[in-house]
């Protein structure tokens, strides 16, 4: 099952020269996008935050980072859930770096000042879709709040 999903993130990357093929970091950015497009406006202080966040999150430089973020919008827009971009990072991903990624997806959602109602929802979905406790989802919101 983990081949097939790699597989899936793997086939449009790979037939784009230049594009990003890290499955990882394609289903995080996807997270990110997800959140950023809840309240279905993304404010340029949210894409200043997603681009930095996807940098923090990744090694990738800044024009890289510029073509996973349309290449994760691409696949946000294909998406019938956010299973398919957390199943592969639940599998592989570390507690911390789970907490990590939450932190960085609470950031993105107060980029704009304003946490909107679907923000908030798509954040705790994403969380319980990774395992995480409510109380590491409360932690990743104050750590955010306070940075």
């Amino acid at each position: 099952m983990l081949k097939s999903i790699v597989a899936w993130f793997q086939s449009e990357s790979v037939e784009q020269p230049g594009s990003v093929t890290d499955p990882l970091d394609l289903a995080a950015a996807a997270l990110m996008v997800e959140v950023a497009l809840a309240d279905h406006h993304m404010a340029d202080e949210e894409l200043k935050h997603l681009k930095s966040s996807i940098m923090d999150f990744t090694t990738l430089s800044d024009d890289a980072c510029t073509s996973l973020i349309d290449t994760a919008i691409t696949e946000v827009d294909k998406a019938t859930s956010l299973h398919q971009f957390t199943r592969l990072l639940n599998e592989t991903f570390s507690l911390e770096q789970k907490n990590h990624l939450l932190v960085l997806l609470w950031k993105i959602a107060h980029a704009d000042q304003v946490l909107d109602k679907q923000e908030e929802h798509i954040i705790r979905r994403i969380a319980d879709l990774l395992h995480l406790r409510h109380s590491e989802f409360m932690q990743a919101k104050h750590k955010a709040l306070q940075s």
